[in-house]
């Protein structure tokens, strides 16, 4: 059997948008919506929240559960430690993939080519959820993992140039 990549490990949800949907008509039977029209309020909601949290750079604090989401920024430089190189820059895959089909030998090798990010002056942004407001049981298995189109909507805004060069609030 042929594995995908893409859903290795991925952890299987109990609870899906029929659900939520079911639990909002139980609890209000007064209110007729439809779930296409509860699936378009959701979507707009969080892409506004995605559009507030990039543009604005905004935290935003989810009820309940006291964790946070935000915009993270690190600087990425290469270091030598007792004569050893370490870079921890992001890999440029597409680059590395093109250098790998030209040259077997830095394939063997496994050289990667990193991005350099020198329009954001070496800073490296990422979609950061902090989990440390309240303390609830297995709070240490819960895990975020922002889905493509929050992903694509930060880096088309990195690189636009149009806008106000780009900056976050949490700077470690």
């Amino acid at each position: 059997m042929i594995k995908n990549k893409r859903t290795e490990g991925k952890i299987k949800t109990h609870y899906g948008m029929k659900d939520f949907y079911k639990h909002f008509k139980e609890n209000n039977k007064d209110i007729e919506i439809t779930n296409k029209k509860y699936y378009d309020i959701i979507y707009d909601f969080n892409l506004e929240l995605i559009n507030l949290i990039i543009d604005y750079n905004i935290e935003y604090q989810f009820p309940f559960i006291g964790s946070t989401l935000s915009i993270k920024k690190s600087k990425h430089t290469p270091k030598i430690v007792e004569g050893k190189l370490y870079n921890t820059s992001p890999v440029d895959w597409k680059s590395t993939n093109e250098l790998w089909d030209l040259d077997n030998e830095a394939k063997e090798k496994k050289l990667l080519v990193r991005y350099s990010n020198f329009h954001t002056s070496k800073y490296v942004f990422r979609i950061y959820f902090k989990k440390y407001v309240h303390s609830f049981k297995n709070k240490k298995w819960f895990k975020f993992k922002p889905n493509r189109l929050f992903q694509r909507t930060l880096s088309k805004r990195i690189k636009d140039e149009t806008k106000e060069r780009y900056d976050a609030f949490l700077l470690y």
